[in-house]
């Protein structure tokens, strides 16, 4: 229950595009009736996220997830939405949601990503996020990732592995034990984050 609690915060920071879930496929509109619930179903995906990770999203001035039928992917900004401007946004293509919901939260591990810091402290500072760097690199200079784009970019990697561990951790421990053990010790244990500031 803390855990909905807790990303239910998020809740002003995702949003559908108009007509988005109209144009979606019958598997999507067959389970979601309306865009609230397709809303709440990306939502959903983020329970595992712990409360200090959330509360780093939420003290950005920027990190939205917006959902659409033709956008996919991470963009810094700024992006305007529905009149607004908004910076650090995960689009994710609906269509994915059903079919392949790892693919659909990919650009929201890189949001993820961004918000810890990935970009803009890419020399470790402290052994918490050394252990990070290092071990996503390890795993990515060995050529695990699921997809080409995890399979080119270090940031891709981590991207994934995380929009991984949030559909399915067990699949993902199958498939790259080492990325599960990882995200499991630090990005997904609360206490991590008590250590990840120099």
């Amino acid at each position: 229950m803390a855990d909905k609690i807790q990303s239910s915060l998020l809740t002003p920071r995702v949003h559908i595009g108009a007509h988005v879930l109209a144009r979606a496929p019958e598997a999507v509109r067959s389970r979601f009736a309306t865009p609230g619930q397709v809303m709440q179903g990306t939502l959903a995906y983020l329970h595992p996220l712990p409360p200090a990770l959330i509360a780093r999203w939420l003290a950005q001035k920027g990190g939205h997830i917006v959902i659409d039928d033709a956008r996919h992917g991470f963009e810094q900004g700024p992006c305007t939405f529905r009149g607004r401007e908004l910076v650090q946004v995960a689009w994710t293509r609906i269509d994915l949601l059903v079919a392949d919901p790892i693919t659909y939260l990919h650009p929201v591990g890189k949001l993820l990503a961004h918000i810890l810091g990935w970009a803009s402290s890419p020399q470790p500072q402290t052994q918490a996020w050394r252990d990070l760097v290092q071990g996503v690199r390890r795993g990515f200079d060995a050529g695990y990732g699921r997809s080409q784009a995890a399979q080119s970019s270090p940031l891709d990697y981590l991207a994934e592995g995380i929009a991984w561990y949030l559909v399915d951790r067990r699949a993902l421990n199958v498939a790259d034990p080492r990325l599960e053990k990882l995200l499991r010790a630090t990005v997904f244990n609360p206490s991590w984050y008590r250590h990840l500031e120099a």
